[in-house]
């Protein structure tokens, strides 16, 4: 018999033109499954939140850290110490003039020590705040991140579950209740199987949304240290000048 032409093949073929409703998916699911779906969508939602806030955050960054550095440069090469702490204080949205902030507090210190003890290296402490508020911004960086690789990791397979507990109900089916209808047979596997569909529709997106603001933090990082760089050298210029 030409397999083409048989039963199953053409009862597959006829219910697969039918296709499934979301509705009807639902409605078919066992309560499993429903609680795998209600739990699969509950992450997407939490994914699209995640990823929404942390590009608002980055965009607003972006815009703060350009204003900021401009007017922060030049009132370091002026010497005017305190209005450079007031345009970080004023554009506090920037991931960069939170960690230049610190370094000039530490500087201004540091030069009061210097007064009592000529030697004493006031570069040095700055370039170790730097590092700390760096990695402390790095943190704030990550807000979210973990939980974007999370989903990316684990929605498949919590899909796949959806679908080995749905073919495992199949099968019990067949076992007590015969063959019965093929149509039958093939909607409700192809309900079975949307679970593993679900669960790469919302794995998918994590993974690239993860890839993308890793991405974005790298540049915020580099931003950071070019831009400390720069504040380090001119407070070596000035203090090559006494």
């Amino acid at each position: 018999m030409n397999l083409l032409s048989s039963p199953l093949m053409l009862a597959l073929a006829e219910g697969g033109t039918d296709g499934f409703s979301a509705a009807e998916i639902w409605h078919a699911a066992t309560a499993f499954n429903k609680g795998i779906i209600i739990l699969l969508f509950i992450l997407l939602a939490y994914q699209i939140y995640v990823a929404v806030e942390r590009f608002v955050t980055y965009a607003q960054s972006k815009q703060a850290s350009d204003k900021f550095l401009k007017l922060f440069m030049d009132t370091l090469r002026r010497g005017d110490f305190e209005a450079a702490k007031r345009a970080a204080t004023t554009h506090n949205k920037s991931h960069i003039a939170l960690v230049l902030k610190h370094g000039l507090d530490i500087y201004q210190y540091e030069k009061q020590l210097k007064t009592m003890n000529p030697n004493h290296d006031a570069i040095m402490p700055v370039e170790r705040a730097i590092q700390r508020g760096t990695a402390e911004v790095v943190e704030l960086l990550k807000k979210g991140m973990s939980g974007l690789a999370t989903i990316g990791a684990l929605a498949p397979f919590i899909g796949l579950l959806g679908t080995v507990v749905g073919i495992i109900k199949v099968f019990s089916d067949l076992k007590t209740k015969g063959a019965g209808d093929i149509n039958a047979l093939a909607g409700a596997i192809g309900e079975a199987l949307a679970a593993t569909a679900l669960g790469l529709i919302v794995a998918i997106p994590a993974v690239w949304f993860y890839n993308l603001l890793t991405n974005k933090q790298d540049v915020v990082v580099t931003n950071i240290n070019n831009a400390a760089s720069q504040m380090i050298d001119e407070f070596i210029r000035r203090e090559s000048q006494g």
